[in-house]
This record gives structure tokens, sequence and C-alpha cells, in this order.
């Protein structure tokens, strides 16, 4: 009797292991289709970026507004849609790369006040922030694009990446 209840212990007890071994595999086969979704979601938000841009022959086919230097045309969070900058006028709003020790290095969107020969001249739309003109003008290679389509809000998502991992 007592090789019985030795021998179904036994039995319970693997059978315990196996079943953990089994949750344990298919916690392992979940993770790994979480990173495989995400990274395919992420190839594909990359790719479609990508051939937005060139569809709209830009580098920055979308530019997410983070500061208030455009108010009251763009807010924070404004999602804005540019195309190439063939052509550009006063009044367009352009996104350029900061090449002013004044500005910060990064991406500006601010509004062409007034076009030179080989640069262009832009400011703010928020006189409060911008009272005066930007204090380095624009060359015209430093244009990345031009603004045609604003969506309110939908830049928020990037700028929260922005802030969590500096993306």
């Amino acid at each position: 009797m007592k090789a019985k209840t030795k021998n179904t212990l036994h039995v319970e007890g693997g059978e315990r292991k196996n079943e953990e071994r089994s949750k344990a595999i298919k916690k392992s086969g979940l993770i790994l289709r979480e990173i495989k979704d995400w990274t395919i979601a992420f190839l594909l938000a990359f790719f479609a970026y990508k051939a937005l841009g060139l569809a709209l022959n830009t580098q920055v086919p979308i530019v997410s507004v983070s500061s208030r230097s455009m108010l009251p045309t763009l807010h924070v969070g404004d999602l804005a849609i540019a195309v190439g900058a063939s052509e550009i006028r006063p009044g367009d709003i352009i996104i350029y790369a900061a090449n002013c020790p004044a500005l910060p290095r990064e991406d500006i969107i601010h509004r062409v006040i007034a076009i030179n020969n080989s640069y262009v001249i832009t400011k703010g739309d928020n006189n409060a922030t911008n009272p005066i003109p930007d204090p380095c003008p624009v060359s015209f290679r430093q244009i990345k694009g031009k603004v045609v389509l604003v969506l309110p809000l939908l830049g928020y998502p990037r700028l929260l990446l922005n802030w969590i991992v500096g993306i």
C-alpha cells in the first residue's frame, strides 16, 4: 500500500512540473509574440513614414508642433503635414533645420516673412515669444518642407514618445 501511495505522489508531482513547464512555455511564447508584433508595428510605421516622405517630396512629411512660437496658428500637439518646398512665398509656414547659435539645434516651424536671393527670413506668429524675426537667415538648403495641412492634437503621441524615451 505504501508503494502505491508513493507512486501516486510521484506521478502527481510530475504532472505539476509538466503543468508548470507548459505555463512557462506558453508565457514565453506570448512574450515572443508581443515582441514580434511591436517590431512589425515599428517597421510598418517607419516604412510608411519614409514612403510618405517620398510621395510628398520631403524628409519630414509629418512633424509634431512642440512649442508655442506659432500660436495662434499652430498649437503644441498639432500634427503638421509638409510637402517639398520647391516654391516658397512670404506667408508660407516652413520647416527648416536651425543652423544658428541663438536657436536650438533642431527643426523649426516658422512663417516666411521675407525672401532674398539666397535666403529667407522667418518669424514665429506668437508675438509674445517671437516679437522680432528669427536671429539668423535661413538658406534654401536648410528648408526641409512647407506645411500644407495641420491636424489638431494628433501630434501628442509623438511628443509623448519624445518625452518618455527621447525619440
